[in-house]
């Protein structure tokens, strides 16, 4: 997608007068050191993209997540493997200068994103600090999709659904989820009928309340005991 395709510069403040989250909050930003930070910030852009964006984010950046949550899908699949919450950052290996990994990654929910240009980040990083995260963070990627590979051979689809619904409400800091069950069928590679019966299910329990497109998080708590905890946000 081009840098500025289907992306909004936002004000500094939100519609309900509450001041949105900057790159000076992000945790990752907050670590690193001060003539990073500032090279990072000169170069970046603050971006708001709405849940429905369909284009990737493009490879030509290092994007921080400020809220919301991002989700990777295989090219051409409409299964999520893996979110990407807020406080966390996509693109290191593209940072490095790698292709890094093939699958799709765009947002679940609305997201508010801080968009560095690859190669400022790797002037800012350097080639060893890059290669030196990356590699543990290549370690700790293939751990959670051979965790996410059991789970779906392992769980029932009401508690792999909880699941869903927990990450998403945590990691968009409990932002309304706005996802059709079509969505949720298609981002956990099931029929439809049995998201309509598991949502039933966690409905009938009072965790959570699907109306018009959206998913109500009504006790959190109840969600998670109803979960398969596999990768759960608690």
């Amino acid at each position: 997608m081009p840098a500025d395709s289907a992306a909004i510069l936002s004000p500094s403040a939100s519609p309900h007068g509450r001041p949105r989250p900057s790159i000076r909050d992000h945790p990752v930003y907050r670590v690193l050191p001060p003539d990073a930070q500032q090279r990072l910030t000169a170069e970046g852009t603050e971006v708001d993209l709405p849940g429905d964006a369909q284009p990737p984010l493009d490879r030509e950046h290092l994007w921080f997540v400020l809220s919301g949550v991002l989700g990777a899908f295989p090219t051409g699949s409409e299964v999520c493997v893996a979110p990407i919450v807020s406080g966390a950052v996509y693109g290191w290996d593209h940072a490095l200068g790698s292709s890094g990994s093939r699958a799709d990654v765009r947002p679940l929910l609305d997201v508010r994103l801080f968009r560095v240009p690859a190669a400022a980040a790797r002037e800012a990083l350097g080639h060893d600090w890059l290669s030196r995260f990356i590699a543990l963070q290549a370690v700790q990627r293939l751990t959670l999709l051979e965790q996410e590979a059991a789970c779906n051979a392992s769980h029932r689809v009401s508690e792999r659904l909880a699941k869903w619904l927990l990450r998403l409400h945590h990691g968009g800091n409990g932002a309304p989820l706005r996802l059709k069950q079509a969505q949720l069928a298609a981002m956990l590679g099931v029929q439809r009928t049995s998201i309509n019966a598991a949502a039933s299910n966690l409905q009938a329990m009072g965790a959570v309340r699907f109306s018009r497109g959206k998913a109500s998080i009504l006790d959190a708590g109840s969600l998670s005991d109803l979960s398969c905890r596999c990768g759960a946000m608690n």
